[in-house]
């Protein structure tokens, strides 16, 4: 149990990390909003399922 919360959280980093990254690059580039809102959409969906996942592991005792 203790390895699947290790992998949710390194994965929360890692999709934090690159929403921190590509969302203000995304925003800043004239147009790319346009084309890229989708993925921007489901990054954003990505993160929340994974600080649920988190949370629900982490309450959950082994």
């Amino acid at each position: 149990m203790v390895g699947i919360l290790q992998v949710f959280v390194s994965l929360l980093i890692l999709v934090s990390f690159a929403m921190v990254v590509a969302v203000p690059v995304i925003l800043a580039t004239p147009g790319e909003w346009e084309k890229s809102q989708g993925i921007v959409w489901s990054g954003a969906g990505l993160w929340s399922a994974l600080v649920v996942l988190c949370g629900i592991f982490n309450t959950v005792p082994a």
